[in-house]
């Protein structure tokens, strides 16, 4: 049995319940801060993490051209990180690797092949970062992959590359005449990777070209591995105006090579 009045007891009651909402609601907000404090912790754990920021590789090379090529992995480490290691793989094999302060060595396809000496930056942490192929071929066409590790961190990225081989020779002719249609070929030989051959016909400049009909293509692959193809395109003779420029284009794809050969048009021979 109470003594006190209902709205004594009322505000007793209402009090209490309000003081344990309170600290409930301190005690959530105590681990609130905590779950924050540990997630910020975390994030910038990652953000100073080891980082590869980007990897140079070019995306197509002209075949023992004499030319080096520069692959370079652009990194940043955090103050504290040690026994920093770099890779270098291509098609999964291991091609490079530096250990500081050590100096690089080549492995597997492009062993002898790198310069050794070649450095990216003046900073003992990158120094040798990168590689430098003295004269890449077609041996050395794929997937190259950086790879950075340090004692608590590692990561990777990834780019491909193209070796391509011009062709070796490279004609459009007229192949056949009648008074319904003119057939032209072109060729080119001796190709790497497979060549792309187009036709196009125009009587002002290349911008207002018309792509002929193909009547046949045919793609050879040599022992080589090299390829030669040839593609026959038609046009009513009738639609040929004496002095139309004949155009052919070889393409190799991924590698943004283009070439063009043409010829003039006249119905008793090629000029």
């Amino acid at each position: 049995m109470s003594f006190l009045s209902p709205d004594l007891e009322f505000f007793i009651h209402s009090t209490s319940s309000c003081d344990v909402s309170v600290e409930a609601l301190m005690r959530d907000r105590s681990r609130a801060l905590q779950s924050i404090a540990i997630l910020r912790l975390s994030v910038s754990d990652k953000v100073a993490a080891i980082q590869i920021n980007y990897i140079k590789v070019p995306v197509a090379v002209k075949n023992d051209s004499n030319r080096p090529v520069i692959m370079d992995c652009n990194y940043s480490l955090r103050p504290d990180d040690s026994d920093l290691v770099v890779k270098w793989y291509l098609n999964d094999v291991l091609v490079y690797q530096w250990i500081p302060p050590q100096q690089p060595q080549s492995f597997g396809p492009l062993k002898d092949r790198l310069d050794l000496t070649y450095r990216a930056t003046d900073d003992p942490k990158s120094v040798y970062r990168a590689m430098k192929i003295v004269n890449p071929t077609d041996e050395v066409a794929g997937e190259y992959k950086c790879f950075v590790s340090t004692f608590t961190d590692e990561d990777f990225s990834v780019r491909h590359m193209k070796v391509f081989v011009p062709e070796k020779s490279f004609d459009i002719f007229k192949s056949s005449f009648d008074e319904q249609f003119t057939n032209f070929t072109c060729l080119a030989s001796e190709v790497y990777p497979a060549p792309k051959l187009l036709m196009y016909k125009t009587y002002k400049d290349e911008f207002n070209k018309v792509r002929f009909p193909t009547i046949h293509r045919e793609l050879t692959k040599h022992n080589t591995r090299l390829f030669s193809s040839y593609v026959i395109a038609t046009a009513p003779t009738k639609t040929l105006n004496p002095g139309t420029l004949i155009l052919c284009e070889v393409r190799i794809p991924g590698t943004g090579y283009v070439r063009i050969k043409s010829l003039l048009y006249y119905p008793e021979g090629n000029i």
